[in-house]
Formats: C-alpha cells, structure tokens, sequence
C-alpha cells in the first residue's frame, strides 16, 4: 500500500503559507496559480471555487480511504466525488481557503493532491486487476507503487517542461497504458527473469502518438533507472516554452528516436553507475481458497454475475466492477460502500482507468450478499465495461478548458441505449469515449465510438458542435487509433447513434466480423447518417440548437481558458477566417462585406466578446484590437468603409484591397499569437510609445509613477507595457490615466497580460491604477 512520504508533508508547509500569503493580499493570485497547480488544485469555471485531484497509485485505495474522502468531500466540496482516467479522484466546489484543511486532514491516510496538476510526474497507472489477473505476467501494481513514493521524493518531479505520464501494463491487452503514456513498461519474463518493455513518447490529447519501444527488455530491478533516465532527458531537454509541443513525445519527434535513445543510454547508465535506483520489493500475492458463486435469483443478479464479476487467479475470489455513470459517485454513497469492509473483511477497493470503482478479494459464496447490499447502496452500477459504460469527462461543467457539456450528453445517450439496446450485439461488443475538447481526458483516441467537443458559428452564433471517431483497437500486434470520421451539432448526437447502432446491430446479426466492420463498413455508414444530421437550423427554427445538453442558456465560450485546451477558441477563429477568404473570392459587394465581418470578427473571440450584429463586430474589432495596437491604425475608420462597401459608394477595386489587406492583417496577427492568446504589439505602435519619454519617477522604494494623462489609447497601453517589461518582478507602477478610454482599456489590457492590477481610485478629474509586474 502507497505510503505518503515525508517530504510531501513537509512541502504542505509551504503550501500553507503561500495560501496564507495569497489571501492576506501579499502575493497574486496569478503567482499563486504557479503554486496551487503543481499540487492538483484547478480553478473551476468562474474562479470562484476549485477542484483538487487527488492521487491513487495504481488505482489501489483502502476502505478508511474512501471513508476519508467521503469525509471531505461533504465537508469542504460539494458532496460528490469524481474517478477519473487516471485512477485519480477529484472534489469539486472547493474553497481555496479550504484546502489546506482538506490536505491536512487527508495526509493521515496517505492521500494527497501532489503532482495532480501541472508540469509534474503525474499519477502511475496500472492494470486494474494487477496480482490478481490469470492473463498477466506478473504483478506490476507494487512496483508502479514504489516507483510512485520514489518520484514524489524528487524535486524535479514538480518543475518539467510539462506532465509526464507513466503506466504499468500486466499483458499486452493493456496497450491502452503502455503506448498512451510518456512512459509505458510492459511486463515481461526473459530467461525466467521479471522485467519490461520500456516504451517512451506517447500520448492521447489534441495529437495521439503511440511509443515507440525503448528497451526489448530491462530487469524489473532497474525499472527505477530506466524512469529516472527518461525523466532527466526530458527535464533537461524539453521545451518550456511552447506549451503546444512540449510533450516528451514531441521531444523525441525534434530529436529523432535514434539520438533520443543515445542520450538515454547515456543516462541511464550514469544514474546504474552511481548505484541505480533502488525501490522496494514486491510483496508476493495472497494466496486464495476453494469456492463457488452462489446460485441467486432475478435477471440483475445474472446481469451482475455476467458483466461486473470476474473470476480472480486465486482461486475461490472475485473482482467486481461498479459501473459509476460518468465518475460521478455521491460522498455518502462511497462512505457507504466503505463500510461493505466489514461485511466482507478480505475485501479491497480500487479504480480503474474507465472511471469504475472496482471491489477485489471478494469470496465467490459472498457474491450473491454483496449484489443484494449493492443493490440498495446504488440505483445505476450493473454493465460496466461495454456500450453503457460511457466514458466522459467533466467538459464544461466545470473545466476552465473545456467547451461542451459532455456529462450533459452522456446522461441523454445513457438513457437512449437503455431504453432500446440492452442486451444486443453492439451493447456487449462495443464501447464509447466522450471528451468536451480535443484534449482526451475523456480517451477518445482509443474508442472503438469516440466523440469530442469543439464549437462552429451559424447564424452568427456559437454552436456547440462534436467530432465523431471510429475504430481504435488491436488485433493481433497491430494498433489501431480512433479515426475522424466528421461532425455534427451536439443536438443531433443521439439520434445520429441511435440510428448508426441500429445499422450496425443489423449486420453484426448476419454475422459480421466487428473488428471488420470498424476497419471499413462501418465509417461509410457513418459517413451516410452524418449527411442527415449535419445540418444547423438558423436561431429562429429551433433555439435548441443554440443551448448545450445539460444547459438551458445559450451555448457560449464565456470563462473558457488560454493554454493547449483552448481549442475551442482556435476553432472558431479559423472558421471565420476560412469564410472570410471564401467570401473575398465572391464578385458582389455584398461578398466583400461579408469577408469583411467574418475577418474582423475572428480574434473577437479571444477576448471573450461574442458580439450579437454587424455593427457591434466593428466597434468590438476598434475597440480591442485597433486600438489596442495589435492591427494597423490604417483601418481606424472600418465601419465607415463597411458601409461603403454596402452602399457602393468606393470602388470595386478598392474595397477589395481593402478587405484583403485587413484579412491578410489579421491571419498574420493569428499566426503570432502565443498559446496564451496573447498578440504581439505593432512595430509602428511600439516605436510611437518609447518615442517620447512619458512623465515618470520614483514614489517610493517600491513604486514607479508615469503620468499617462493626455495620451490617448492605445499608446497609454503601450507605454505602460513597454515599461513594465523592463522592471523586476514584483515591482509597482502606479499609473495616473484618463476617464473614459484609457480607465476603461488600460487596466484591463494589463491584466489580461498577466500583470496584477491591484488598486483603481478616483480622482477629482482622472484615475490612478497601482500594477505590480507579474509576467
């Protein structure tokens, strides 16, 4: 069992203090992200409340844990807690001033939030029937365990270029974990000897990789080095600055697998010099008694036997699967399945990689008293595993990253395969992942049916929007990733899988091959429905369109994050870029106007404005990016010569050079934009800002004052900008800036810079702001 280690205690510290710092107003809430985030606590959507990850090594947790959790989760959450695909569990609705209390309390039964989030060795993953699975080759849960309690000692554990993930797989079944981590070792027996396979560089997310095989074989006693080496090369080698490709696998891509390996060999033959690594022994697996499941009554109890029951290597146990419909298990509930340890003493818990709480050592003439004790605990936990058993992450729920409603649309297409495909071929032999972005926290790159969330514009509105993906799986050693297969309007998704199901129940009944049909029939059919629910209504036909599953206001990006999960953002501006150029290519006025609009609108997003018309487009496009200093100051007057355009009051020659030259503006403008949605100042813009030294001088050891009074926007910002660049970190500008314009633009441009505005007061004719330089 994973013991906690000291260190982890000690740095809670230091957390505490920092929170402590935070709220007394002596540090940001910005620097304190960079804290609070290596130690797995995520704002949720809004910012006003959190979520906190907490850590299961290999999936493996005790009753009194669970009891624990429970604990919390009721008294500093929301009284829900959430299993996750990493075998983590989450709490939701968490107070930052809580969570210190929530660790402390946590840290006496060995659990804790530490590298749950962040650039951090994420939490090892295993086989959730490891020690306990006739197929495997050996019981890998205790060395992913031991690896786990060595890494969290490490001080570079917390600060990589970015996550760094690692698994454990028993057998080659488990491939989902050994190719779709920076890390994956695969048991192995070589000249009777344990070891591994060692894999580095692969990945779900935006861009799946599988890993390539880094080691044919390693004793399982230098496993320690063989992670420790990976690790280094990619601490020292990785990228951290570009957070779109600063994945380990995206490492080994720039440096090609061949030198990859030599400077892991290199490494790793340092680190067996200076005496490897040395983590603790397995402990040799109970051994098991005679017994049979009892006989029971009903069709549930037979569902139970046939779909949640697995027979354990050691004979006369069992290990039974909870179905836990999109992670999502009530506190009470898990304090109550806790207290089944007393009923059944030898009984273990663990999670899985599906979301699923799973119950281990359960005698077979217990099963049918644990059905029945089950069956008052939960409403909803038969058929895990296969078609009911959706996968789906928080989406935008709560996710500062996410863009639809997964959870919403799980719980529609749950009820629909209830009610009519219960018990048919494609109920038993398929599966189906469900994610809210590209990101795959929701696993869609290996669904053998997978959709994932992204947004698109019609009738000048956001539309929630999925991509539907087909056909992962292995066969034989070949593997096989999910394929894009195309998209639809969330609204049309369960009737496109109702209809799609129905195809192919019909012909897996005449006796197709599934793994046949997924290869090739399977996406032309697909293919043929999606033509029949592609199609948007405009807003006036039907407003549901416009409203996510689960919601009831209208779709929208409103708190969505910067970083590599804004794709949702990036979406939308190629949309309206590709219709700018298209339209651009068009002969009437009209087209000019229209690429006009689809242009100035794109980078709107960014910024958080949706705006509802034409004219609210223009003004929102000056305002914030003209103005601004991001586009040329040339086309200041562009609603002006929108109406021209309309009115046919300038040539044809010269709107067209005008529309161009501004799409041509505002597609380099994209190209430049940093991952956190940040623009680069004009040339022009920036040299008119330090052209003339603005009034400034010292008020005091800590503070700098530049009088901005007189000067317009965007050359206040500018100056502002270009002045707090040159300052150390922590150091304070106090500004002396207009009404109107310049109070309104100014803060607010530097606080989306990650600059922290700290103080704005009124005075008798204009407004002083007191920023501190964050970034």
């Amino acid at each position: 069992m994973f013991r906690l280690p000291e260190k982890i205690k000690q740095d809670l510290e230091n957390y505490k203090n920092s929170l402590a710092e935070m709220r007394a107003g002596r540090m940001s809430a910005a620097r304190f992200k960079g804290i609070r985030v290596p130690w797995g606590i995520y704002s949720h959507r809004g910012g006003e409340a959190f979520m906190t990850r907490l850590r299961v090594p290999a999936g493996e947790i005790s009753a009194a844990q669970l009891a624990a959790l429970a604990e919390v989760a009721q008294k500093y959450g929301n009284g829900l807690l959430h299993l996750t695909t990493r075998q983590d569990i989450q709490i939701h609705n968490v107070k930052i001033a809580d969570t210190a209390a929530l660790m402390d309390y946590l840290k006496a039964y060995d659990l804790s939030p530490r590298g749950g989030g962040g650039n951090t060795v994420r939490n090892i993953v295993a086989c959730e029937a490891a020690g306990l699975c006739a197929r495997e080759v050996f019981d890998v849960q205790e060395q992913a365990v031991a690896l786990t309690e060595f890494l969290l000692r490490q001080d570079n554990s917390f600060n990589l270029p970015r996550k760094f993930k690692i698994a454990f797989a028993g057998c080659s079944r488990g491939w989902r974990s050994f190719r779709l981590n920076d890390v994956g070792l695969l048991a192995k027996v070589d000249n009777g000897e344990e070891g591994y396979e060692v894999y580095a560089g692969g990945g779900m997310g935006a861009q799946p990789r599988l890993g390539q095989k880094l080691e044919d074989f390693i004793p399982a006693r230098q496993v320690g080095a063989a992670v420790e080496a990976i690790k280094n090369i990619f601490d020292r080698r990785g990228d951290r600055k570009d957070r779109h490709h600063n994945r380990l696998k995206f490492l080994i891509e720039a440096l090609g697998f061949e030198e990859f390996k030599r400077l892991y060999r290199a490494e790793f033959a340092r680190l067996m010099s200076e005496g490897g690594v040395v983590l603790p022994e397995i402990k040799p697996p109970r051994l098991g008694t005679e017994g049979e499941a009892p006989a029971g009554g009903g069709r549930d109890y037979q569902a139970f036997l046939d779909y949640s029951v697995r027979p354990m290597k050691q004979k006369g146990y069992a290990l039974v699967t909870l179905r836990v419909p999109r992670g999502d298990i009530a506190a009470a509930t898990f304090r109550t399945i806790a207290a089944l340890s007393a009923d059944f003493p030898e009984s273990e818990f663990r999670t899985n990689q599906s979301q699923n709480l799973l119950i281990t050592w359960v005698k077979q003439r217990d099963l049918f008293q644990l059905f029945k004790k089950l069956a008052v605990i939960l409403t909803d936990f038969l058929y895990p595993a296969i078609l009911l058993d959706i996968v789906a992450c928080k989406g935008a729920l709560t996710c500062n990253l996410g863009i639809c409603n997964s959870p919403g649309l799980s719980v529609e297409i749950e009820k629909m395969i209830q009610a009519e495909f219960v018990g048919t071929e494609v109920f038993k032999k398929l599966d189906l992942k469900l994610n809210g972005c590209p990101n795959a926290c929701g696993q869609h790159p290996v669904g053998k049916i997978a959709f994932y969330g992204l947004v698109k514009r019609f009738d000048n509105r956001p539309v929630p929007f999925y991509k539907l993906l087909l056909g992962a799986g292995k066969k034989g050693e070949t593997i096989k990733l999910a394929e894009e297969v195309g998209q639809l309007p969330a609204r049309n998704v369960v009737v496109f899988l109702r209809e799609f199901l129905a195809r192919l129940e019909e012909k897996l009944k005449r006796g197709a091959s599934l793994s046949d049909l997924l290869a090739g029939e399977a996406q032309e059919l697909a293919v043929e429905i999606l033509k029949k629910y592609e199609q948007v209504p405009t807003h006036a036909e039907s407003r549901d369109f416009y409203i996510d599953w689960g919601g009831q206001e209208e779709f929208s990006l409103a708190g969505i994050g910067p970083g590599e999960c804004g794709a949702g953002v990036i979406d939308m501006i190629e949309s309206d870029l590709k219709d700018a150029d298209r339209h651009l290519a068009g002969a009437a006025p009209q087209d000019l106007y229209q690429s006009l609009i689809y242009s100035a609108r794109a980078l709107l997003v960014v910024k958080g404005l949706e705006p509802k018309n034409d004219s609210a487009t223009l003004l929102n496009f000056k305002t914030s990016f003209i103005e601004e200093g991001i586009i040329a100051y040339r086309f200041k007057d562009i609603s002006e010569v929108a109406l021209s355009i309309l009115k046919r009051e300038i040539s044809d020659s010269e709107a067209r050079a005008y529309v161009r030259e501004l799409y041509e503006e505002i597609t380099a403008a994209y190209r430049q934009m940093d991952s956190s949605f940040n623009f680069s100042l004009r040339a022009e813009i920036r040299q008119e800002a330090a052209r003339v030294a603005p009034a400034e001088e010292r008020v005091d050891q800590t503070e700098i004052l530049m009088d901005l009074r007189g000067i317009k926007c965007p050359i206040n910002y500018v100056k502002a900008k270009l002045r707090l660049e040159t300052m150390p970190k922590g150091e304070k500008l106090l500004l002396y800036l207009d009404p109107g314009e310049p109070i309104r633009n100014v803060p607010a441009s530097l606080k989306n810079d990650g600059q922290d505005v700290m103080k704005i007061e009124e005075k008798a004719n204009y407004f002083t702001v007191l920023v501190r330089k964050e970034v």
